[in-house]
C-alpha cells in the first residue's frame, strides 16, 4: 500500500470509528470474519460462566434483602423499590469492577490468540495455528499470571482510594469519576497490550505508547467502560474489545510510521 493510500485508510478509520467506538468496530470485524468465531468461543464461554455467577449473586442478594418487604404496607413498598434500586446499582458496579476483570484475566491466553489472528487477517497473513496442549498450558500460565497481577494493582488502587468517599458532599462523585478514569486506563492498557506484547514491548514502553496516544487510549477505554457496563452486552464484550484494541493499535502504529 502506498503512503497516500495508508494515510487515506487511517483518516477514514478515524472518521468512521473514533477511538471510543473501536470495541463496536471489533464486534463488526468478528461478525464479518467468521474464521474468528471459533477463537472467540472460549472467551465468550468464560464470560458467560463468570458473569452468570455474578448475576445469580445479584438475584440472590436482591431476593434475600428486599423480599420481606414485598407484601407490606405502601410505605414498606416504597422502601422495597428504593432498596431494590440501590441493590441493583451496587451489585452491577460489583459485576463491572470485579467479575468482568476476572473473566478477562482467565481468558487472557485465548484473547492473545484472537488478537494475533485479527492482526494476521488485517495484514493478509492469516494461517491456521496447530494446536498444542502443552503450549496452551505454558501460555495460559504466563498470560493469566500477568492479567491477575494487573487486576491486583487495579483493585489495590481502588481500595487505596476509598478514603475519598469520606470527603463531605462530593466524595462519592469524585471516587466514581476517578474509578471510571482508572478503569478506562486499565481497559486501554489490557486490550491494546496484546499486540504490544507480541512486539515485546516492556512495561515502560507500553506506558510510553499510552502516554503518546493518551486521547485515543482513554477514548477507547471509556468505550469499553460503557460496553462492559451494559447487561447481556458485556457477555460479548471481551472478544470485541480484544479485536477492537488490536485494530486501534494497528491504525495508530501505522499513523506513527507514516509520520516518521
Amino acid at each position: 500500500m502506498t503512503e497516500n493510500g495508508l494515510r487515506a485508510r487511517i483518516t477514514l478509520a478515524e472518521r468512521l470509528f473514533p477511538s471510543p467506538l473501536y470495541t463496536l468496530k471489533g464486534a463488526l470485524f468478528i461478525w464479518t470474519h467468521r474464521v474468528l468465531w471459533k477463537y472467540a468461543a472460549a472467551p465468550l464461554l468464560i464470560s458467560t460462566i463468570i458473569l452468570g455467577i455474578a448475576y445469580l449473586l445479584i438475584y440472590y442478594s436482591f431476593s434475600r434483602l428486599v423480599s420481606p418487604y414485598a407484601n407490606e404496607q405502601w410505605y414498606w413498598q416504597i422502601l422495597y423499590f428504593v432498596l431494590a434500586a440501590i441493590v441493583i446499582v451496587l451489585l452491577m458496579v460489583l459485576v463491572f469492577f470485579l467479575f468482568t476483570r476476572v473473566a478477562s484475566a482467565i481468558a487472557a491466553p485465548f484473547n492473545d490468540l484472537i488478537s494475533e489472528k485479527t492482526e494476521e487477517l488485517t495484514m493478509g497473513t492469516f494461517g491456521e495455528t496447530s494446536f498444542s496442549f502443552i503450549g496452551l498450558l505454558k501460555d495460559s500460565a504466563r498470560s493469566i499470571a500477568h492479567s491477575f497481577k494487573i487486576l491486583g494493582i487495579y483493585v489495590a488502587i481502588l481500595v487505596a482510594g476509598l478514603p475519598i468517599l469520606l470527603v463531605p458532599g462530593a466524595g462519592t462523585l469524585l471516587y466514581t469519576v476517578l474509578g471510571a478514569l482508572l478503569s478506562s486506563y486499565m481497559f486501554a492498557y489490557e486490550y491494546l497490550g496484546y499486540p504490544m506484547d507480541r512486539r515485546r514491548f516492556s512495561f515502560s514502553e507500553k506506558r510510553r505508547f499510552l502516554r503518546s496516544h493518551f486521547g485515543s487510549a482513554m477514548g477507547f477505554g471509556l468505550g469499553n467502560l460503557a460496553a462492559a457496563s451494559i447487561p447481556v452486552i458485556n457477555l460479548f464484550f471481551i472478544p470485541a474489545a480484544v479485536v477492537g484494541g488490536t485494530l486501534l493499535f494497528l491504525d495508530v502504529d501505522s499513523a506513527d510510521k507514516v509520520s516518521e
